[in-house]
């Protein structure tokens, strides 16, 4: 007869039954990948890292070079090279990148997410097919746009064009993003502002964009960074190394040989990293809360 009084084991989800041979194999190979992913991604960046600051290396990167330190690639890069320039034009078109496509993506997703409107489902249909079409595919297009806007307007340069095609291909994007985000906003909250007297952009101004500020960073971050990252389209839409960006400025220092120097190049991919990381910091608050909050509001 069986003790009623006696306790029975409890297994709960947290408890791990013991590895088999095949078990054990099988976490073998995946830290064997993990490690040699690590290696792939981190061997590269060190060896810009040596190649920056290793005074022994001219015009190409030599790997078995001993190692000198020195900041010649630093300082040619600054007096020998637009350097600085292009750090003013990318920092220019990523600021203003950044904000034109807030104003207009924190509108549309307010939009899309609190009105019920003709053709609604039919425009976020559009635009998540938008995503599918390369940013490059347009090339024609905008040379064709820039032709008849600069005619009436001299003023309207290549950068503003560029500005242009970084905001309009976001805004289809970030739209679908943070309409999401609203989305898991509850409207009561809505419906109280308005028992109070606010207005639909007080509504827009006072709730929702406060709250949506964790995805707003992320989204603002993005379109920052676009700029940074982009070579193809400033090649080809920017004649002028003046008003290069800095992958476009940069890699002259790769291609064209009455230029090269491989290592101040090094010297530059490091230096074009610091505005990112410093604002990845920066927002390092916001970011998180953007990414892990929107699945428990509402």
């Amino acid at each position: 007869m069986k003790n009623p009084f006696k306790k029975k084991n409890k297994l709960y989800l947290s408890d791990k039954q013991p590895l088999t041979p095949l078990g054990v194999v099988g976490l073998g190979l995946t830290y064997l990948v993990l490690a040699i992913w690590v290696i792939a991604i981190l061997w590269p960046l060190a060896q810009m890292i040596i190649s920056a600051f290793n005074g022994k290396q001219e015009q190409y990167i030599m790997l078995n070079d001993n190692f000198e330190f020195s900041m010649e690639h630093f300082k040619y890069l600054f007096s020998e090279t637009l350097y600085l320039t292009w750090v003013k034009n990318t920092l220019f078109i990523s600021i203003t990148t950044a904000i034109f496509t807030l104003i207009m993506v924190s509108f549309t997703g307010f939009a899309y997410s609190r009105y019920r409107f003709k053709g609604r489902k039919a425009s976020l249909m559009a635009i998540m097919l938008i995503q599918t079409i390369p940013t490059f595919a347009g090339i024609t297009a905008y040379f064709t746009m820039h032709s008849i806007i600069s005619s009436i307007a001299p003023w309207f340069t290549r950068q503003l064009m560029l500005i242009l095609i970084y905001s309009g291909g976001g805004i289809a994007g970030n739209t679908f993003i943070l309409k999401g985000y609203i989305d898991s906003i509850s409207s009561e909250l809505d419906d109280a502002a308005r028992i109070d007297g606010c207005s639909s952009m007080q509504v827009y101004r006072l709730i929702i964009m406060p709250i949506a500020r964790p995805m707003l960073a992320i989204i603002a971050l993005w379109s920052f960074i676009g700029p940074f990252m982009d070579y193809l389209l400033p090649r080809v839409l920017l004649t002028n190394p003046k008003s290069y960006t800095l992958a476009a400025g940069l890699f002259t220092l790769i291609s064209d040989f009455r230029t090269l120097n491989q290592p101040a190049f090094a010297a530059g991919g490091l230096l074009t990293a610091v505005p990112i990381v410093t604002l990845f910091i920066v927002l390092q608050k916001q970011l998180v809360s953007g990414l892990a909050s929107g699945s428990v509001k509402g």
